[in-house]
């Protein structure tokens, strides 16, 4: 339990159904709005280490409000807001206003009216309570529903608004739009007079904020439970034109919760059964929307239930029911365990009766996403009163590890540590890691189980104290010649509760074998252009040839990782020719890594070379654009050789496109010495460039300049 604040007011915290309080998922913070002391002044307070300490973090004071609506924080990427919603009573009218915070300036956005109604002078002759739900998209902007109670013509229901905003960044790019509400958009499907507050949801993952559909679901009702999903239809939602009646005879009520798990949209009401009504029914609506089951509570304590509320577990979706009974103003909860199908008893949330005649003013947060905690807000009676936020915590089984490293399934180094890295997540963001179990099965033998204080295996489970979500088993953890090793993790959190065993990570015990490099020797100096590389070794599934510089070890080529040659008689690949072209006088190296039987890499071995030769005579060429025939003819011009130079044995012609120089390709091979080519692939009307690369008799080369 801790203190968020104190106020004279005194309904800080009405109705149940109002959310008061919320996490903001992506900055951890949690966020609470209370009715000040000072009138017209409405208080958002903060807390930055997960409820345990709260403290004012900012104001904003508007006249005329008669009632606050929910808060929700949101937001895709920064500024994060906090979302408000509330009803004024000005110029006779009931006013609706949609309101953002920037949760890190702490800055209010101008106010949007969204919806005024003439009232006759009667604040809430037409709408009364109010919830919102928003859906931000990244392509498409953000939009806000916003679902008012409203009684018109002696009926009263639910009207919904919208609001969309186009640019999330810019305060002034909003729209009060009902088009991103299609369908119906109002249902008024009971006959008589009093307060309606509806609840919004949409169908999130079971975080309250992330969605893979937003469909939105409704509860509302006075003297009737009705349930409404509308559909999302990728820029807004589609209203259909009836509700789902879940109950009617029901006890007026001032405000009903309605609140989405994950996998279905929850709603609690007190029971209306006659000789029942010192219960909560909560109802559940199907993802499909095509059947309702009815749970109903343990018989509450303190008799008759005035008013409820309800939550959810994140995790496992057990009900969370919040009730205040007639005896006494006491809050009080229950939970419906779904493992077991049954209920537990009623338990005080508080001591401490809730402020008001009723004990309505309290609430709790969506579901327990995030920290693993039902947080609840009440209100008590002083002086002044007094704000508390109760923390409810859950034991979460942690999820079941996966691993980080190794790679399933391939060869390890038996002469070198191997690190075993795994993950550790939990529901509760919060929670780490206590301690860890390691097992291992060597092909089909018995399991074993590793035991850190002395680095051995036993045959029982051994559970290692560590934080740390890793161990590095120490060099000869294994033998070349084992079968397969096949290693699982298990952990527990800070409540030592453990998770499942995660999926088997296997690893081949090896030993690498290293290549020998027969050519070209250590410093040995060629007189080609390119190199070709050859070695020995005694097992090869697979080689890998880089080229660097020398000096500078800059990489220049690289095969990556090429299998053997795959053709029926072919011998394993024990030569390559690097297609690099060497430039006369430079100096390089050649690193050369193999694979092993089981796929383990070698260790990389190096040889250094230098490059020495005569290149042939620089060639030219003039490109001839031949139109009748519908080609450029290349006559090719080369000098004769001398001081040294090699004889021509051929040449390659490479075209480019004037104006993209880096789209060169080589269009012919084996051009006769003083040859000529035809191009008959140029393209009418697009300007090119030509180059020839003369091939010397010595294996040597020489590019002529670019021709256009």
């Amino acid at each position: 339990m801790s203190a968020i604040g104190t106020t004279t007011n005194a309904t800080p915290f009405i109705y149940p159904g109002t959310t008061l309080m919320a996490r903001d998922p992506l900055l951890g913070f949690m966020w609470c709005m209370v009715k000040s002391s000072t009138a017209d002044t409405y208080t958002v307070y903060r807390s930055t280490d997960n409820g345990a300490n709260w403290a004012s973090y900012t104001s904003v004071v508007r006249t005329n409000v008669v009632e606050i609506g929910s808060i929700l924080p949101a937001g895709g990427a920064p500024p994060w807001k906090l979302w408000w919603v509330y009803r004024t009573n000005e110029s006779s009218q009931d006013r609706i206003y949609f309101r953002r915070f920037d949760l890190v300036t702490g800055t209010w956005d101008a106010e949007i009216l969204v919806s005024a109604v003439a009232n006759g002078g009667v604040a809430g002759a037409v709408y009364t309570g109010m919830d919102l739900r928003l859906v931000i998209t990244p392509a498409s902007g953000t939009f806000a529903a916003i679902a008012v109670g409203t009684a018109l013509g002696g009926s009263v229901g639910v009207t919904l608004f919208g609001v969309y905003y186009y640019n999330y960044y810019d305060p002034a790019n909003f729209t009060v739009t009902n088009t991103i509400l299609v369908g119906t958009r109002q249902w008024l499907p009971e006959v008589g007079t009093g307060r309606i507050a509806p609840s919004l949801d949409f169908e999130h993952n079971g975080d309250a904020y992330s969605a893979g559909t937003p469909h939105l679901w409704l509860a509302f009702g006075r003297t009737q439970l009705h349930l409404v999903k509308l559909a999302w239809n990728g820029g807004g939602w589609s209203g259909p034109p009836n509700t789902v009646l879940v109950r009617s005879g029901v006890t007026a009520q001032d405000s009903i919760v309605g609140r989405w798990d994950g996998s279905r949209f929850l709603t609690a009401i007190p029971n209306p059964t006659a000789g029942a009504t010192d219960t909560v029914a909560v109802y559940e609506r199907n993802r499909a929307n095509s059947a309702t089951i009815e749970r109903v509570t343990p018989v509450h304590t303190t008799g008759v239930v005035r008013n409820c509320s309800v939550s959810y577990n994140a995790a496992s979706g057990d009900i969370r029911v919040y009730a205040v009974g007639t005896s006494t103003a006491v809050l009080y909860y229950v939970d419906f365990v779904r493992a077991t199908g049954l209920w537990s008893s009623w338990t005080t949330v508080l001591a401490t009766a809730v402020l008001g005649g009723t004990g309505n003013n309290y609430g709790v947060r969506r579901g327990s996403g995030g920290n693993a905690r039902h947080d609840v807000y009440t209100a008590h009676s002083g002086a002044p009163n007094t704000l508390t936020h109760t923390q409810q915590s859950l034991s979460y089984a942690p999820f079941t590890p996966t691993w980080v490293s190794p790679v399933n399934g391939q060869p390890a180094d038996v002469g070198l540590g191997l690190l075993l890295d795994w993950t550790f997540t939990d529901p509760d963001a919060t929670d780490t890691q206590k301690d860890y179990a390691i097992s291992r099965q060597i092909g089909a033998g018995a399991l074993a189980y590793f035991r850190a204080s002395d680095s051995t295996w036993q045959a029982a489970e051994v559970q290692n104290a560590s934080g740390t979500s890793s161990r590095t088993l120490a060099a000869a953890w294994g033998v070349h010649t084992d079968a397969v090793h096949t290693y699982k993790a298990k952990v527990w959190d800070q409540a030592n509760v453990a998770s499942a065993y995660s999926d088997a990570m296997a690893v081949t015990p090896s030993t690498p074998i290293n290549p020998t490099i027969t050519a070209p020797t250590p410093a040995q100096v060629i007189t080609s252009d390119q190199v070709t590389i050859t070695w020995t070794v005694a097992e090869q599934t697979a080689w890998r040839v880089e080229l660097l510089t020398n000096p500078g070890a800059v990489l220049t080529f690289d095969t990556g990782w090429a299998p053997n040659q795959d053709v029926p008689g072919t011998p394993t690949q024990l030569t390559y020719t690097v297609p690099t072209i060497l430039g006369d006088g430079s100096g390089w190296t050649l690193r050369l890594t193999t694979r092993n039987t089981e796929g383990l890499a070698s260790t990389p071995v190096t040889v250094n070379f230098t490059v020495d030769y005569i290149a042939p005579a620089t060639p030219t060429l003039v490109a001839t654009p031949q139109p009748t025939l519908g080609l450029i003819r290349i006559v090719i011009t080369n000098p004769a050789p001398g001081g040294g130079q090699p004889a021509i044995a051929d040449n390659d012609v490479y075209r480019r496109p004037t104006a993209d120089p880096a789209a060169a390709i080589r269009i012919a091979t084996g051009v006769a010495n003083n040859g000529t080519y035809d191009d008959w692939q140029a393209m009418s009307g697009v300007a090119y460039e030509y180059q020839v690369l003369a091939n010397g008799t010595n294996g040597t080369s020489t590019f002529g300049a670019w021709t256009a």
